[in-house]
């Protein structure tokens, strides 16, 4: 099979694959139907990103806003930590509706997906670093101006889905990533390969083991996990 990196080869082989031309509009709104799919499916560890712009200081309380960054999808952790990183604390996430009940509650945060912020609960004794580490939304395709971000060998997953959903002639929404690809033993294979990648990087992330016995609400004295524990 030839390389397949770009949305222009994406569609060009989605073409292929249906044995038919279709609008450039069209293509591009399957194809990103099918990126959303993916992309959806689990906290792909490629999509994960730190922002630290903002901060949390003594005159904060649970109802004092911090804006999302504008490409935000949804949360991963978030962490706060001082200037010197020996304090670096794990905070939890509550439910939007229960942020009065958790309102002085410590190592805790909420979102409000409406307006596009987060709070931390509790108060604090000094300023501290908010480190928001989510799930970012990916930029929309386009045939000349923007390619996928995946790595390459995985991104003909998204030509196997378009097809899929054209040639079911049915709505978008009707169908799951697991669907779009049920019927296709490539596509299949293509997308456990690239769910065991994922795995495995997360693993490898946890020096291959399922977490850490130091990982509570804060880290060692230091301010940071041993690796040789």
């Amino acid at each position: 099979m030839a390389e397949i990196n770009t949305t222009t080869q994406i569609c060009a082989f989605f073409e292929e694959l249906v044995g038919e031309s279709v609008d450039e509009t069209t293509k591009l709104n399957l194809a990103e139907h099918a990126k959303d799919l993916i992309e959806g499916d689990r906290p792909w560890a490629f999509l994960i990103k730190e922002d630290a712009t903002k901060t949390f200081g003594t005159s904060d309380n649970y109802l004092t806003a911090k804006a999302l960054p504008s490409d935000f999808e949804s949360d991963y952790k978030v962490y706060l930590g001082d200037a010197t990183l020996k304090d670096f604390y794990e905070y939890h996430a509550v439910p939007f509706h229960l942020r009065r009940r958790f309102n002085d509650s410590s190592y805790t945060y909420y979102i409000d997906y409406a307006n596009s912020n987060l709070y931390i609960c509790g108060s604090t004794a000094k300023q501290y670093t908010i480190y928001l580490y989510y799930i970012y939304k990916t930029p929309a395709l386009a045939l000349t101006l923007s390619d996928p971000v995946w790595p390459a060998k995985f991104r003909k997953l998204i030509a196997f889905i378009m097809a899929k959903v054209w040639r079911s002639g049915i709505d978008f929404d009707e169908i799951t990533s697991k669907q779009a690809v049920s019927d296709n033993s490539e596509a299949k294979a293509l997308l456990e390969a690239m769910e065991s990648w994922d795995d495995k990087i997360k693993l490898r992330q946890l020096n291959n083991r399922t977490g850490f016995a130091s990982d509570k609400n804060s880290f060692s004295e230091s301010g940071r996990v041993n690796f040789n524990d």
